[in-house]
């Protein structure tokens, strides 16, 4: 696959993905007058809020109380628009519920997240739920647009975001051409390739420790089980069971089996509620485990739950 020049000396570039992409986006917005007005409109119709054009965008708009989003975007001087740029990872704990509270004394504002395609689903359920841990009350208007009171949140990917300001580009300003493809190179990198290269400090004793975690929760869950006597646990004849994705421990409730998860592929998946841990409950008939018709409606009337016919499993 042949890649951006962007793309190809990023291994070689300080900051992480996000600062990368931001600021370059940032130089393409302060360098064209009409790729403004196209990105301010895009976002600004996404969050259906009423904006005068061409914005005033500053990257890394650092506040002491409110954290640092991505991007600021100004309106005559008055913060209008708060955008977090991501790839894979995760959510800081001023995300969203800092960013919306900086907003909310601003009428008709707004705070987009922007990710790659396949994670629109995963990040979007997981950006609301922390506002709802936090006590935010949302009003949804659409599948990935809410409002918090006078404040509008919503999400979109690269992908959506570049190709309008290259359709813009090559129509009217043909020039910019090339800085925009430097980014989209890197953006369908970042998006496609599964090796990201390690950082010098990603190969510190403490990494191993914080792996080690994910293992021990799988078996603190587990031993925790087995003090529950009333569902009559038992492992005979059950082993843990480490796996090239993960790990995975045993144990029968009842008449039912249950395995506790730390699965790398699942928490990758587009689909995921970017949770590592799984649970997989399966009935036990004549001594074998079934994913009987009973279960699979079961979990089907419960929210963000999935029957995966390659996995045979409920998670």
């Amino acid at each position: 696959m042949s890649h951006s020049l962007l793309a190809h000396l990023y291994p070689r570039i300080k900051g992480s993905q996000e600062d990368i992409a931001t600021f370059s986006l940032g130089y393409i917005l302060e360098q064209s007058v009409l790729l403004n007005e196209v990105f301010t409109k895009l976002i600004s119709d996404r969050l259906n809020i009423e904006t005068d054009g061409r914005l005033i965008y500053r990257c890394q708009d650092a506040d002491t109380e409110f954290g640092r989003p991505d991007i600021a975007a100004y309106q005559n001087g008055q913060l209008k628009i708060l955008c977090e740029a991501k790839f894979y990872a995760g959510l800081t704990e001023n995300q969203p519920v800092s960013y919306l509270k900086r907003l909310s004394s601003v009428n008709d504002s707004g705070l987009i997240f922007i990710c790659p395609r396949n994670r629109i689903i995963s990040l979007w359920d997981k950006i609301r739920a922390n506002a709802a841990q936090a006590g935010m009350k949302e009003k949804r208007i659409s599948e990935t647009l809410v409002c918090y009171e006078h404040v509008h949140m919503a999400i979109i990917s690269w992908s959506e975001i570049l190709s309008e300001l290259i359709r813009n580009a090559a129509e009217r300003e043909p020039e910019r051409l090339g800085d925009l493809k430097q980014l989209e190179g890197f953006c369908q990198q970042i998006d496609s390739e599964s090796f990201i290269p390690f950082r010098p400090e990603e190969f510190g004793a403490q990494i191993a420790r914080d792996i080690d975690r994910y293992y021990q929760v799988v078996d603190k869950v587990f031993e925790n089980l087995l003090l529950h006597k009333e569902l009559a646990p038992s492992f005979k004849r059950l082993r843990r069971s480490p796996s090239w994705h993960g790990y995975s421990q045993y144990i029968r409730l009842k008449d039912f089996g249950l395995s506790i998860d730390f699965l790398r592929n699942l928490w990758e998946s587009q689909t995921s509620i970017e949770t590592p841990f799984w649970c997989h409950f399966k009935e036990v008939q004549n001594g074998a485990w079934v994913l009987t018709d009973r279960l699979l409606k079961y979990y089907a009337a419960l929210d963000a739950t999935k029957a995966d016919n390659h996995y045979g499993n409920i998670y």
